[in-house]
Formats: C-alpha cells, sequence, structure tokens
C-alpha cells in the first residue's frame, strides 16, 4: 500500500512537467509545419514571378519557331477540318530534308495536339484571330497572346513539384523502417524536391524563355513511379501512357515499368501495368480507330496534296465526315462480353462433386471438364471471329480474330474473379487497337505522333547537344548524316549502322536500369530514387537524333534524389544547369537580341547584370558544347553505380 502510495505521489508531482513537455512538443511541431506553410506560399509566388519575368526577359531571343507551329496546328485543328483529321492528312509526310513541301511538319502527339486546339480555340474567342489571316504568322509576343499555353506549363510543373515532395518522402519513410526518427523526418526532404523541381532551372528555361512542352512529362513520370511504388499498378500504366500522348519520348523509358516487377518476379503487376496503359492509350486514340474517312473521299484530297506545301493546302480541303465503325465496336463489346459473361456461364455447368473439388484451382477444373471447353469454342469464334470474317478486307487476317478470341477466353476463364476488371480494360484497349489491322481503324495519331520523330532527323545529333554520338562526331570524324552502315560484323557479313549501334547500347542501360530499379525496390532501399533518373540520363547520352532539351527529364528526376543523399541531388542540379546551357545557346546562338536581353536583365537586376550580360554569357557558353557530355557521362556513371549498389543502412 504504502508502494502504491508513492507511486501516485510522483505522478502527481510530475504530471505538470509532462504536460509541460507535451504542449512544447505539439507547439514545435505546429511551428514547424507553419515554417513549411509559409516556405510554401513564398516559393509559388516567387516560382510564378520568376517565370513570367524569364518570358519577358527573354523575348528579344524567343525561339518562334515552334511556338508559329504549335498555333498553326492549334489553328488548323479548330477550324473547318477538325481535330481528328489533321492526322489523316499529314499521315505520309516526310522529313523536310527529303521533302520540303511538308514544312510546316505535324509530329505532336494526341494530346499535345488537344492543348494546342484549346489554345487556338481560347484565341478565336476572345481575341478574334483573323481566320482568313495566314495561320503561320499569326502568333503575337505579348504575353496574353501565349498565356494559356504557359499557364497549363506551370500547372503541371506544380502538379510536378507536388509528385516529387510525395515519391521523395515515401521513400525516404519506406527506406528507413525500423529506424528512429523526428516527426519531419521526408517532410524535409520531399519539400526539398519539391523545391528543385519548381525552381528548377532548366525547366523554367524551356518553358518560359524558349517556351517548349518538354516540361509537360515531369508531372506523369514522377506520379507513374510513386503509384507503382504504392502497388497501384494499373493506375501507373495509366499515368504513364497519358504521358507519353503529350511526349512520345515517354515510349522510350516505359521498359523499366515492366522490367522492374518482372525482376521481383511480379508477373501479375507487370500484366495490370500493361493492361492499364492499353487501356489509356486506346482509349485515348480511340476516336482515330473507331472512324475514318471514306476511302474515296480521302483519295481525292490526297492527290490535291501532291506538290503543294502544307501552309498553301485549302483550308477546307480535310473538311470531311468521319464515318463511325459499327463492326468494329460490336467486334470489341462481343470481345468485353465473352471476359464478363462466359466464366460466369462456364462456373455454372462446372461439375462440382465434392468439397475437394470445390476447393481446387479454376484452370485444373477447365481441364478436367470437356463441356466447358466446347461452350467456350462456340463462344470465342461466334462472338471474336464472326465479324471480322465477315469483312472482305479481312479475310486475309482473320486468324487475329481467332487468335484474340483464344486469348481472351483463355484469360478470362483462369483469372480470379478479382482480376478479370484488369483484363477487361486490356481486352477493350487492345480491341481498338486491332480495329487498325480488322477493320477501317487509323494511324496517322502513331505516324505522325510516334514514328515521324524517329526519321524527321536523321543526324547523329541535332543543335549543341552534349551526348556520345556528337562527340563522335566532333572528336572523331562521324559524318553528322547517319549512314546506312557504320560497320559490319566479322565473319557474319551483317550491317550495323549507326543508329542500330547507339540504340543497341542505350537500350541495354535502360534494360540494366530497370533491373536496378526492381532490385533497389525489394530492398526497400532509398537509392531507388537514384535509379528511377538513371533511364532518363542514358536515353540522352546514347540516343542518336536527340535534342539538346532532353536532358530535362532527366535533371527533373534527379531533384529527388534529395531523399538518399546531399551529393546525388547536388549532381543531379548539375545536370539541370548543363541541360538548361544547352538551351540557353540556342536561343543566344544567332547573335540577334543579346543587346537587347541584355538591357532587360540589367533593368531587372541591375545588381548583378550588365547591358553586355548576353555578349558574356555567349563566350562562356560558347566553348561548353559539347565538351559538357564527358561531365554528364561521369555522372551518369555515377548514378548507374549507385542504382545498383545498397545503401550502407540496408547493407
Amino acid at each position: 500500500m504504502d508502494f502504491a502510495a508513492d507511486n501516485l505521489q510522483n505522478s502527481l508531482i510530475a504530471r505538470p512537467e509532462s504536460r509541460r513537455r507535451l504542449w512544447r512538443k505539439y507547439a514545435l511541431r505546429a511551428a514547424g509545419w507553419i515554417s513549411i506553410a509559409i516556405v510554401i506560399c513564398v516559393a509559388t509566388i516567387g516560382g510564378l514571378n520568376v517565370r513570367y519575368w524569364t518570358y519577358q526577359v527573354f523575348d528579344p531571343l524567343r525561339f518562334v519557331g515552334d511556338i508559329h507551329r504549335g498555333l498553326f496546328w492549334g489553328m488548323n485543328a479548330s477550324g473547318p477540318e477538325g481535330y481528328l483529321n489533321q492526322y489523316d492528312k499529314m499521315a505520309p509526310e516526310l522529313p523536310d530534308w527529303q521533302e520540303r513541301s511538308w514544312v510546316p511538319w505535324l509530329d505532336y502527339s494526341p494530346l499535345k495536339m488537344l492543348v494546342m486546339r484549346q489554345w487556338a480555340i481560347w484565341l478565336r474567342t476572345h481575341h478574334h484571330v483573323d481566320p482568313d489571316g495566314p495561320y503561320m504568322g499569326a502568333w503575337q509576343r505579348p504575353y496574353w497572346f501565349t498565356s494559356p499555353i504557359l499557364h497549363f506549363s506551370i500547372f503541371l510543373e506544380g502538379l510536378g513539384a507536388v509528385a516529387a515532395f510525395l515519391l521523395t518522402r515515401h521513400w525516404v519513410i519506406r527506406g528507413s523502417v525500423g529506424e528512429t526518427h523526428g516527426h519531419f523526418h521526408g517532410v524535409w526532404q520531399g519539400l526539398v524536391a519539391a523545391l528543385l523541381i519548381w525552381f528548377n532551372p532548366d525547366i523554367i528555361s524551356n518553358a518560359h524563355a524558349w517556351p517548349q512542352w518538354d516540361s509537360w512529362l515531369v508531372p506523369f513520370y514522377l506520379f507513374g513511379l510513386l503509384l507503382a511504388s504504392l502497388d497501384w499498378w494499373f493506375l501507373a500504366g495509366v499515368v504513364i501512357f497519358i504521358g507519353a500522348n503529350f511526349k512520345g519520348q515517354m515510349l522510350w523509358v516505359t521498359p523499366i515499368f515492366l522490367i522492374w516487377p518482372l525482376v521481383q518476379g511480379r508477373v501479375g503487376a507487370a500484366a495490370r501495368w500493361l493492361s492499364g496503359g492499353v487501356f489509356a492509350y486506346g482509349l485515348i486514340v480511340s476516336a482515330w480507330l473507331l472512324t475514318y474517312i471514306a476511302p474515296d473521299q480521302l483519295a481525292a484530297a490526297r492527290a490535291q496534296q501532291v506538290g503543294v506545301r502544307v501552309v498553301d493546302y485549302p483550308r477546307t480541303l480535310f473538311a470531311m465526315h468521319r464515318i463511325f465503325d459499327v463492326p468494329a465496336a460490336i467486334w470489341i463489346l462481343a470481345m468485353l462480353l465473352v471476359v464478363a459473361v462466359a466464366p460466369w456461364i462456364l462456373q455454372k455447368w462446372m461439375p462440382v462433386t465434392d468439397s475437394a473439388d470445390q476447393n481446387s484451382s479454376t484452370w485444373r477444373r477447365v481441364l478436367e471438364s470437356p463441356r466447358i471447353w466446347m461452350v467456350a469454342a462456340v463462344v470465342v469464334i461466334a462472338l471474336s471471329v464472326i465479324w471480322p470474317c465477315f469483312l472482305p478486307r479481312n479475310w486475309s487476317t482473320w486468324y487475329l480474330g481467332l487468335i484474340a478470341g483464344m486469348a481472351v477466353a483463355a484469360g478470362a476463364l483462369l483469372l480470379p474473379l478479382g482480376r478479370r476488371w484488369y483484363l477487361l480494360a486490356a481486352v477493350a484497349g487492345g480491341g481498338l487497337f486491332g480495329c487498325i489491322a480488322l477493320f477501317h481503324g487509323s494511324a496517322g495519331w502513331w505516324d505522325c505522333g510516334v514514328r515521324f520523330g524517329s526519321i524527321h532527323w536523321p543526324y547523329l545529333s541535332n543543335g549543341p547537344t552534349s551526348n556520345i554520338p556528337t562527340m563522335f562526331m566532333n572528336d572523331f570524324g562521324w559524318p553528322r548524316e547517319m549512314a546506312a552502315t557504320a560497320f559490319t560484323l566479322p565473319g557474319l557479313d551483317v550491317n550495323i549502322s549507326e543508329k542500330q549501334m547507339f540504340g543497341a547500347i542505350a537500350w541495354l542501360l535502360v534494360l540494366l536500369s530497370g533491373i536496378a530499379i526492381g532490385l533497389q525496390t525489394k530492398r526497400n532501399d532509398r537509392r531507388a530514387l537514384v535509379a528511377f533518373a538513371t533511364p532518363w540520363l542514358v536515353f540522352f547520352l546514347f540516343s542518336v537524333q536527340m535534342q539538346e532539351r532532353y536532358l530535362l527529364w532527366g535533371g527533373a528526376a534527379a531533384a529527388c534524389c534529395i531523399g538518399e543523399s546531399i551529393g546525388m541531388a547536388v549532381l543531379g542540379f548539375f545536370l539541370a544547369l548543363a541541360s538548361m546551357s544547352m538551351e540557353i545557346k540556342v536561343l543566344f546562338g544567332t547573335g540577334d537580341g543579346l543587346d537587347q536581353f541584355g538591357r532587360n536583365a540589367s533593368a531587372l537586376l541591375p545588381q548583378i547584370c550588365s547591358p553586355d550580360v548576353g555578349h558574356t554569357c555567349w563566350r562562356y557558353l560558347d566553348p561548353m558544347q559539347p565538351d559538357v557530355a564527358w561531365g554528364i557521362l561521369v555522372i551518369a556513371m555515377v548514378f548507374m553505380y549507385v542504382s545498383w549498389v545498397p545503401s550502407r543502412r540496408r547493407a
């Protein structure tokens, strides 16, 4: 009794001190969150001002060709011809080095083209752009004229900062399981990553000094990584392929999302990611896959294109009604019906004799029942093959429908009930793409948005691109135009082109990067953040036909490396500066407007900028390219090494 009384007395005496410690702890936490909120507000306002000032200061050096071309296609897509017919109009286009009549070319992915169309609609509504004037010269220099595109870029850059915060915080916490840390563990690393995205000099110069649209990929890539890290693979596929419809270059690194789970033996996760990607991509381009222009009208319009420049086409040349492909839609619905209904019907027919049969797996029960295979064969043939086979144009490809039907039936039978939704999505997307071969689906969106980019510039590199092919061209005398044969394999008589050689190296390194991601995520190691940026670095360093702007994605993804270490974040920031230097050199390269740029900069920042700052920057930037590629190569090697080796805390 005396012992219990002493404890009660001691607790009563200590209670005020405990309360003070508790209040102090919560007060410090509240002060920390208030400080974070203040930093976010100040950073948001400062970032918006920096973007506006960047646009105004760089106005004399604006790279106007891309803006003119974007508005040109937006005006066409918002005019009598409509959005959908632009790809059919430009599907047979050739690179401008082969045929100058195809200038301006169309290499926009569907969602990027949609943004340009909405910009043109806004201009037609609010500023009454002359519908009869030349579309190629309709762009104007004031900020308000381009503001819808700039605001859209700002919105996606903000989303990229949010994605960087969430991804970095997730992996800092996930990589610290079992360790004791403070309340703000992971928060400050995520906040720094977000600020490195929001104030990324490369993103700001690309989207607001040039302006270009490369920064649009950043949030989709980072959110795709976050969703995959959270094991939401289907949504990760949806997000990644939405990003690919803004910039087709996203397709270069998509294999890592298949390699990542396969390295861990998770075939289902890879299948879910692929089904989400196929569904999202198919849904976005479904308007071209389920509608088409009548062949005779298309042939007549093609005949008028011969020998005529794109800018001289009549405004109504492709103002044609698109026909909805009813048989194609019925074929897709039939396959979806197989997935949704066939398993239920077959399970009703499935003989069940005892509890052992009830607990047996679905595939074994299917194999042991001949009646099920009979019904499945009838359903598959009737619903999946009958429509394509009755169309004369498909008599030579009827087997595609049969294969598709068999795959659908097998998947529907073998998958558990909870997973059949993923199969429905995959069938919907795959069926839409099958319309290209089996029905009248148009592939113009692919020819212009993806394939044309791979043939447009048949050069080792373009502009001041500091990568390995450029170094081969400058230091070892390789010609700028790629040869059909770089060398022949001895004893095999196999010719290897420069594009094949560098492409094989790039794909091999992307494969290794994907394996590294799979290993680091399996270890729950923070170095996964480093591995996430590596594919973009090897893509830039070893690919031919590379633009100087495409290092942006590696530098942006490397902002999240602050979650691994400050040193890796510093290397990532150097990548952003290196990419910005290449872009700024393009803007400074002509020499026109350097004086006015210097006056603008000195008026804005008189303490650090003199009126000849433009010429001073040019003297430093010009000798840097392309030799800075060796520094980028060293950093990429460091990233590759860190991507593979476990950190000390994991080891």
